[in-house]
């Protein structure tokens, strides 16, 4: 992943982090979106094309989360950040699954305010808050193989306990 989109990570278009339990990517949603809004900008469309053509090949399930800044929305469309924040990874759902993404693993999850990544006081750290991420699972490590145990061989006077032996 990480090399099929190196020069968006390089642009700091998007973020890829990895952990031993999942990928992690994000892009902020002021390059996906207008503000208060779930349609997807020119650009994000090319962008998102683009990482879907990287994540079309793995068979790993993938979770879009949609998260807002703490500023209610004032909008007929979205009663609330909730409702904004389901519709923009929906957006981002729809666009992966025409760009080749099987929708049977994807799920969309909007977050709202409540998992800020910065502060809400400037608009620095809204900004950093408003955002789309890719949470894709890894598969566990493959655990070491246990030693198989030795096979227990009987000794000539047979399976016993004798307390008076040395241990």
């Amino acid at each position: 992943l990480n090399a099929a989109l190196s020069d968006l990570i390089d642009a700091k278009v998007i973020v890829v982090r990895q952990s031993s339990y999942s990928i992690e990517v994000e892009i902020q949603t002021d390059l996906l979106f207008s503000s208060g809004q779930a349609k997807l900008s020119i650009p994000a469309q090319d962008i998102l094309v683009r990482l879907a053509d990287a994540l079309k090949k793995f068979p790993n399930p993938i979770r879009v989360e949609g998260h807002t800044d703490n500023v209610p929305i004032r909008s007929s469309e979205f009663l609330s950040n909730w409702e904004l924040s389901a519709a923009r990874a929906a957006t981002v759902v729809h666009l992966l699954m025409r760009a080749g993404v099987s929708p049977q693993r994807m799920s969309v999850i909007g977050l709202s305010e409540y998992r800020p990544v910065a502060d809400n006081n400037d608009e620095k750290g809204r900004n950093r808050n408003r955002r789309v991420q890719l949470i894709i699972p890894t598969p566990p490590a493959e655990p070491v193989p246990k030693p198989k145990p030795k096979p227990v061989v009987p000794s000539p006077e047979g399976l016993t306990h004798d307390s008076k032996k040395p241990h």
